[in-house]
Protein backbone atom coordinates (compact mmCIF):
# COMPACT_ATOMS: atom_id res chain seq x y z
CA UNK A 1 0.00 0.00 0.00
CA UNK A 2 1.45 3.17 -0.74
CA UNK A 3 2.17 6.39 1.31
CA UNK A 4 -0.13 9.03 1.97
CA UNK A 5 2.35 11.50 2.11
CA UNK A 6 1.46 13.32 -0.73
CA UNK A 7 -2.70 13.64 0.03
CA UNK A 8 -2.21 15.17 2.89
CA UNK A 9 -2.31 19.51 2.40
CA UNK A 10 0.83 20.58 3.44
CA UNK A 11 0.23 23.74 5.47
CA UNK A 12 0.81 26.96 3.09
CA UNK A 13 3.22 29.53 4.62
CA UNK A 14 2.20 33.34 3.31
CA UNK A 15 4.25 36.17 3.37
CA UNK A 16 2.45 38.98 6.05
CA UNK A 17 1.05 41.98 4.24
CA UNK A 18 1.67 45.59 5.45
CA UNK A 19 0.75 46.18 8.81
CA UNK A 20 -2.38 48.76 9.63
CA UNK A 21 -0.02 51.68 11.51
CA UNK A 22 2.70 51.42 8.01
CA UNK A 23 -0.20 51.57 5.55
CA UNK A 24 0.77 54.84 4.63
CA UNK A 25 3.89 53.83 3.19
CA UNK A 26 2.21 51.54 0.65
CA UNK A 27 2.58 47.66 -0.45
CA UNK A 28 5.10 45.72 1.95
CA UNK A 29 7.65 44.03 -0.48
CA UNK A 30 7.68 40.98 -1.36
CA UNK A 31 10.86 38.59 -1.63
CA UNK A 32 10.11 38.53 -5.40
CA UNK A 33 10.43 42.40 -5.59
CA UNK A 34 13.76 42.50 -3.76
CA UNK A 35 14.84 39.71 -6.09
CA UNK A 36 13.99 41.60 -9.22
CA UNK A 37 15.26 45.04 -7.81
CA UNK A 38 18.30 43.08 -6.57
CA UNK A 39 19.40 41.97 -9.73
CA UNK A 40 18.74 44.95 -11.38
CA UNK A 41 20.88 47.10 -8.90
CA UNK A 42 24.08 44.64 -9.18
CA UNK A 43 23.21 45.24 -13.08
CA UNK A 44 23.69 48.56 -13.06
CA UNK A 45 26.54 48.46 -11.18
CA UNK A 46 28.14 46.20 -13.28
CA UNK A 47 27.42 48.88 -16.46
CA UNK A 48 29.15 51.40 -14.43
CA UNK A 49 31.86 49.96 -13.61
CA UNK A 50 32.81 48.77 -16.82
CA UNK A 51 32.20 52.23 -18.22
CA UNK A 52 34.65 53.44 -15.64
CA UNK A 53 37.11 51.46 -16.84
CA UNK A 54 36.78 52.29 -20.61
CA UNK A 55 36.69 56.16 -19.74
CA UNK A 56 40.25 55.04 -17.56
CA UNK A 57 42.21 53.90 -20.32
CA UNK A 58 40.65 55.95 -22.93
CA UNK A 59 43.10 57.27 -25.73
CA UNK A 60 41.98 60.61 -27.18
CA UNK A 61 44.08 59.47 -30.29
CA UNK A 62 41.85 56.80 -31.12
CA UNK A 63 39.96 57.40 -34.23
CA UNK A 64 37.38 54.51 -36.29
CA UNK A 65 35.54 55.74 -39.40
CA UNK A 66 32.45 55.35 -37.53
CA UNK A 67 33.29 58.36 -35.71
CA UNK A 68 32.51 60.45 -39.11
CA UNK A 69 28.87 59.25 -39.09
CA UNK A 70 28.51 59.60 -35.24
CA UNK A 71 28.80 63.26 -33.02
CA UNK A 72 27.79 63.95 -29.38
CA UNK A 73 25.67 67.44 -28.75
CA UNK A 74 25.49 69.42 -25.73
CA UNK A 75 24.02 66.91 -23.66
CA UNK A 76 26.16 64.31 -24.42
CA UNK A 77 23.96 62.43 -26.23
CA UNK A 78 25.23 60.25 -29.32
CA UNK A 79 23.64 61.29 -32.08
CA UNK A 80 23.92 59.35 -35.51
CA UNK A 81 23.99 60.93 -38.60
CA UNK A 82 21.43 60.27 -42.10
CA UNK A 83 23.25 57.53 -44.16
CA UNK A 84 21.62 55.65 -47.18
CA UNK A 85 22.50 52.48 -48.59
CA UNK A 86 22.64 53.32 -51.78
CA UNK A 87 22.46 56.80 -54.07
CA UNK A 88 18.89 57.81 -54.56
CA UNK A 89 18.17 59.12 -58.29
CA UNK A 90 16.16 62.07 -59.35
CA UNK A 91 13.20 60.73 -59.25
CA UNK A 92 13.26 59.74 -55.87
CA UNK A 93 14.95 63.00 -54.76
CA UNK A 94 12.31 64.78 -56.35
CA UNK A 95 9.25 62.38 -54.54
CA UNK A 96 10.72 63.08 -50.77
CA UNK A 97 11.07 66.93 -51.51
CA UNK A 98 7.64 66.90 -53.17
CA UNK A 99 6.27 64.64 -49.75
CA UNK A 100 8.49 67.73 -47.40
CA UNK A 101 6.46 69.99 -49.36
CA UNK A 102 3.35 68.66 -49.13
CA UNK A 103 3.81 68.73 -44.89
CA UNK A 104 4.95 72.74 -44.87
CA UNK A 105 1.63 73.19 -46.84
CA UNK A 106 -0.34 71.57 -43.86
CA UNK A 107 1.59 73.01 -41.09
CA UNK A 108 1.40 76.60 -42.71
CA UNK A 109 -2.67 76.26 -43.50
CA UNK A 110 -3.23 75.35 -39.67
CA UNK A 111 -1.42 78.22 -38.93
CA UNK A 112 -2.82 80.14 -40.49
CA UNK A 113 -5.60 79.08 -39.58
CA UNK A 114 -4.88 79.95 -35.86
CA UNK A 115 -3.66 83.13 -36.84
CA UNK A 116 -7.05 83.90 -38.58
CA UNK A 117 -8.82 82.62 -35.25
CA UNK A 118 -6.64 84.73 -32.98
CA UNK A 119 -7.90 87.59 -35.09
CA UNK A 120 -11.41 87.30 -35.33
CA UNK A 121 -12.45 84.93 -32.54
CA UNK A 122 -10.25 86.47 -29.63
CA UNK A 123 -11.10 90.27 -29.91
CA UNK A 124 -7.93 91.06 -29.54
CA UNK A 125 -8.03 94.72 -31.55
CA UNK A 126 -11.13 95.38 -29.88
CA UNK A 127 -14.56 96.14 -30.85
CA UNK A 128 -14.54 98.00 -35.09
CA UNK A 129 -18.56 98.49 -34.78
CA UNK A 130 -20.79 101.15 -34.35
CA UNK A 131 -23.26 101.45 -31.81
CA UNK A 132 -26.74 102.47 -33.68
CA UNK A 133 -29.33 104.17 -32.00
CA UNK A 134 -32.81 104.29 -33.35
CA UNK A 135 -35.33 107.31 -32.78
CA UNK A 136 -39.49 107.62 -33.70
CA UNK A 137 -39.05 110.23 -35.86
CA UNK A 138 -37.09 113.68 -36.91
CA UNK A 139 -37.63 115.56 -33.97
CA UNK A 140 -36.92 112.64 -31.56
CA UNK A 141 -33.41 112.76 -33.90
CA UNK A 142 -33.11 116.96 -33.57
CA UNK A 143 -33.23 116.63 -29.40
CA UNK A 144 -30.85 113.30 -29.13
CA UNK A 145 -28.66 113.83 -26.76
CA UNK A 146 -26.14 110.71 -26.31
CA UNK A 147 -24.73 111.98 -23.10
CA UNK A 148 -28.05 111.58 -21.06
CA UNK A 149 -29.01 108.43 -23.64
CA UNK A 150 -25.47 106.34 -22.73
CA UNK A 151 -26.05 107.99 -18.87
CA UNK A 152 -21.73 108.97 -19.41
CA UNK A 153 -19.58 111.33 -19.43
CA UNK A 154 -18.73 113.35 -23.05
CA UNK A 155 -15.31 112.46 -22.44
CA UNK A 156 -16.26 108.59 -22.74
CA UNK A 157 -18.87 108.58 -25.23
CA UNK A 158 -16.07 107.23 -28.07
CA UNK A 159 -15.60 104.30 -25.77
CA UNK A 160 -17.71 101.15 -27.50
CA UNK A 161 -15.65 99.29 -24.59
CA UNK A 162 -15.68 99.70 -21.00
CA UNK A 163 -17.79 102.69 -21.34
CA UNK A 164 -18.53 103.50 -17.64
CA UNK A 165 -21.51 105.64 -16.61
CA UNK A 166 -22.05 108.62 -14.52
CA UNK A 167 -23.49 106.59 -11.64
CA UNK A 168 -19.56 104.78 -11.72
CA UNK A 169 -17.92 108.01 -12.17
CA UNK A 170 -19.34 109.26 -8.70
CA UNK A 171 -19.06 106.54 -6.77
CA UNK A 172 -16.19 105.50 -4.41
CA UNK A 173 -12.54 105.97 -4.64
CA UNK A 174 -12.63 102.09 -3.72
CA UNK A 175 -15.19 101.26 -7.09
CA UNK A 176 -13.06 103.05 -9.24
CA UNK A 177 -9.86 101.10 -8.78
CA UNK A 178 -11.46 98.02 -8.86
CA UNK A 179 -12.69 99.36 -12.39
CA UNK A 180 -9.08 100.08 -12.94
CA UNK A 181 -7.64 96.84 -12.10
CA UNK A 182 -9.97 95.15 -14.23
CA UNK A 183 -8.90 96.99 -17.03
CA UNK A 184 -5.31 96.51 -16.43
CA UNK A 185 -6.39 92.81 -16.57
CA UNK A 186 -7.38 93.15 -19.43
CA UNK A 187 -4.94 94.85 -21.35
CA UNK A 188 -2.15 92.42 -19.77
CA UNK A 189 -3.92 89.58 -21.45
CA UNK A 190 -4.47 91.40 -24.69
CA UNK A 191 -0.87 92.22 -24.53
CA UNK A 192 0.14 87.85 -23.92
CA UNK A 193 -2.66 87.71 -27.02
CA UNK A 194 -0.48 89.72 -29.06
CA UNK A 195 2.65 88.22 -28.24
CA UNK A 196 1.53 85.06 -29.08
CA UNK A 197 -0.23 85.92 -32.41
CA UNK A 198 2.86 87.74 -33.24
CA UNK A 199 5.01 84.42 -32.51
CA UNK A 200 2.65 82.55 -35.14
CA UNK A 201 3.13 85.37 -37.70
CA UNK A 202 6.75 85.39 -37.62
CA UNK A 203 7.01 81.31 -37.54
CA UNK A 204 4.36 81.23 -40.56
CA UNK A 205 6.93 83.60 -42.47
CA UNK A 206 9.56 81.66 -41.90
CA UNK A 207 7.48 78.34 -43.50
CA UNK A 208 6.82 80.39 -46.63
CA UNK A 209 10.29 80.98 -47.23
CA UNK A 210 11.43 77.40 -46.30
CA UNK A 211 8.60 76.37 -48.75
CA UNK A 212 9.65 78.92 -51.41
CA UNK A 213 13.17 77.52 -51.39
CA UNK A 214 11.96 73.90 -51.20
CA UNK A 215 9.49 74.52 -54.27
CA UNK A 216 13.15 76.46 -56.35
CA UNK A 217 14.98 73.09 -55.75
CA UNK A 218 12.25 71.34 -56.52
CA UNK A 219 11.95 73.34 -59.61
CA UNK A 220 16.15 73.39 -60.43
CA UNK A 221 15.92 69.65 -60.50
CA UNK A 222 13.35 69.05 -63.55
CA UNK A 223 14.90 69.03 -66.97
CA UNK A 224 14.56 72.37 -69.10
CA UNK A 225 16.88 75.03 -69.85
CA UNK A 226 17.53 77.41 -67.26
CA UNK A 227 19.58 80.77 -67.18
CA UNK A 228 20.46 82.20 -63.78
CA UNK A 229 20.66 86.05 -63.45
CA UNK A 230 21.14 88.28 -60.80
CA UNK A 231 18.65 90.84 -59.89
CA UNK A 232 19.07 93.10 -57.12
CA UNK A 233 21.31 91.25 -55.28
CA UNK A 234 18.62 88.74 -55.77
CA UNK A 235 19.97 85.30 -57.02
CA UNK A 236 16.61 84.71 -60.21
CA UNK A 237 16.32 81.81 -62.46
CA UNK A 238 14.88 82.11 -66.05
CA UNK A 239 13.60 79.48 -68.13
CA UNK A 240 13.43 79.13 -71.66
CA UNK A 241 10.00 78.97 -73.49
CA UNK A 242 9.21 75.17 -74.74
CA UNK A 243 6.72 74.27 -76.95
CA UNK A 244 4.49 71.51 -74.79
CA UNK A 245 3.38 68.63 -76.83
Amino acid sequence: MGKLVHNVQKKQHRERGQITSRARFGLLEKKKDYKLRSENFHKNQAKLKLLKEKAKNYNEDEFYHAMKNRETNEDGILIQKRQFSENLSNDQVLLLKGQDLNYLNTISSKENRKIEKSMNSMNLFGSNGKHTVFVQDKEEFENFNPEEYFETDKALLGRRENRLKTSQLLSSNKSLSQDTESLEESLAYKRRELDVLKQRIEREKKLKDVKSKLQLQRELMKPGSKKKITKDGQVVYKWKNERKK
